[in-house]
């Protein structure tokens, strides 16, 4: 027969209860684990979906900076040639 259970131990010695044991274990971690992915997507779509906005607002600063830098470049080439003319 078997000897009594510690009482350090609240699963039985035998084989099959520990193997039993160790199936639910592995199948709660591929729960856990599966919920983890999960958020991870989630939080990997937001992610994408926040640099495209950032890449967005990037361009519509360019289409504005670039254009104001001309012009004031012009301006000034403007100013020069202006004051050496005469």
């Amino acid at each position: 027969m078997s000897e009594p259970l510690p009482p350090e131990r609240p699963y039985p010695l035998d084989r099959e209860g520990r193997i039993a044991r160790l199936e639910g274990i592995v199948e709660q971690i591929d729960v856990r684990l599966g919920r983890i992915e999960t958020k991870l997507d989630a939080n990997d779509a937001k992610i994408d979906a926040t640099r495209e906005a950032l890449d967005d607002k990037i361009d519509r600063l360019y289409r504005w900076v670039i254009p104001l830098q001309i012009t004031t470049i012009l301006a000034i080439a403007g100013l020069a040639f202006k004051t050496f003319s005469g």
